[in-house]
Order: structure tokens, then sequence, then C-alpha cells
């Protein structure tokens, strides 16, 4: 299993240059690759993004899509979800520049989430076609509902379409109590599905005085020597991806921390 790093466990979305951050912090981190979140403000600056990145022998097998699209998928105004897919061919097209073999997507976002689910459903089919004319595999990640829970919804979007393939979570898995759930679905492993993981500890809450709760391996209850064991049994040899922030109260990003947890999940691939 390769070991990756988000990049937003040291870059925020309201960082105008956050992209300058993946140059200057990624080649100081262990792990075998990065995988890249695209932020709002690239849209503008996308090509000339693109071109920095690529020039700094950085390696980027994984994307994770601008998160706004599963939001405009999930109006009942049909522009909007144009919009959406517009925006979704945009990320696909960055992908296919930085040489990303898998994009990881929201297929719903708040504040509609899941609620209606047959209306984020509707533009998945083309968005798959979209990311196949781009040499890309298509993971819908496991995130927090509203109405039903993210195993459920992940079927429903395979079922809609065979093509689409699913990217773990194991907070927002563990916040819906399905951890162990994950395992006794076979449906997820007949056809080796699952694509992706991304590994952050829980420890019963997402946010805490309405500011966003991130925990490191270690720090919370999820048994990750269990989790890694039960992928290896299910035949997974993906990537494990670090998504825990690591930004101080002072806005400085603490390599130290982000390295500790890369060394713990190569650890785990050890066992």
């Amino acid at each position: 299993m390769q070991i990756l790093c988000s990049t937003g466990a040291f870059t925020r979305s309201s960082d105008p240059l956050s992209h300058e951050a993946i140059l200057r912090y990624g080649p100081e981190l262990d792990a075998d690759g990065l995988e890249i979140i695209f932020y709002p403000r690239w849209y503008q600056a996308q090509e000339y993004i693109a071109r920095a990145l690529r020039s700094s022998q950085l390696s980027f097998p994984v994307l994770h899509t601008e998160k706004s699209i599963g939001e405009y998928f999930g109006s009942s105004d049909v522009d909007e979800r144009e919009q959406g897919v517009v925006r979704f061919e945009q990320n696909c097209i960055f992908a296919q520049q930085l040489g990303t073999q898998i994009v990881v997507f929201h297929l719903w976002a708040m504040p509609a989430s899941d609620i209606q689910l047959e209306h984020n459903l509707q533009p998945l089919a083309r968005c798959l076609d979209i990311a196949g004319q781009y040499g890309l595999a298509l993971a819908i990640e496991t995130i927090p509902c509203v109405y039903a829970d993210p195993l459920s919804n992940v079927k429903r979007a395979v079922e809609h379409d065979s093509r689409a393939y699913v990217a773990l979570d194991t907070e927002f898995l563990a916040w819906h109590d399905q951890l162990e759930v994950a395992f006794t679905s076979p449906w997820l492993w007949q056809r080796g599905l699952v694509r992706h993981v991304h590994l952050k500890d829980y420890d019963h809450q997402l946010a805490s005085s309405e500011v966003r709760h991130y925990l490191h391996l270690g720090e919370g209850q999820v048994d990750f020597q269990r989790f890694v064991q039960q992928l290896r049994a299910c035949g997974f040899d993906g990537a494990l991806s670090l998504e825990s922030r690591a930004i101080d109260s002072e806005g400085e990003v603490e390599v130290a921390r982000i390295q500790t947890s890369l060394q713990f999940m190569r650890d785990l691939t050890y066992l």
C-alpha cells in the first residue's frame, strides 16, 4: 500500500497562495506522494498552478475534487447541476496535467447533503464519461450524511453506474458506526470497488464549538491496526492517505506532527 499525504493537512482553502505551501512542504514529507485537493480559488489560475506543481517533481497520484461540486449536484436547479459538471471537468483537466490516476469525489454536500440523492446521481454518468476521457478513475467518498448513511449512498451510486469506485474515510465511517460494516459488505470487495482510503482518527465529534475537529492517528478511538489488517484481508492494494490537518492556532504548519502520523501509517503496512 502506498502512503500519501493530503495537501489539506498543511494548506487551507482561504489561503490565496496555497499551492506554494505544497511546493514548500511537499518535499519534506516522508510520503510516497500527495493527494492534492483542488481549492475554489484555483479556477482562476488553474494553468499557472498546474505548471508550477508539475515542475516540482512531486507525485500527485490522487486528486480530491473541489468540494462545491457535490453541492451543485444537490440542487433542484438544472443550470446549477450543469455548473457542477463544468467544474468537475476543470478538475479532471487539472488532474491529467499532474499525471493523476484517481479523482476522489464528494457526490453530495451540505446544506442539501443526501436528502435528495436522486438529484446528485443525475450528473454522475456524465462525470464518469468525463473522467474516462482524461484517463481517470472516479472514487466516491464515504462522507457524512443527513438522510441515509455513507455506505448505503455509495452503494446507490455504484448501482446507478457500475463504473464508479469508492473511497473509504475512517473518521466518517466511524461517525456513522460503519467501520466494521464496511468489511461485512461483500459488494464493496467482490469487484475491487475500494480504490482509495482516507485515514484520520475519531472521538465521537466532528467539530468542537463549531470549529472543525481533526485528530491524528492514535489520538482517537479508531483501531487502525485492525482496520488495515481488514483492508489487506479484503485484497485492498491501493493508497492510504493522511487527511488530518496539522496547522496550529498561529497558522504554522506542524510538520513533525504530520511526519509522526505518516510513520504511524507506514508501520501499519508492515504488520
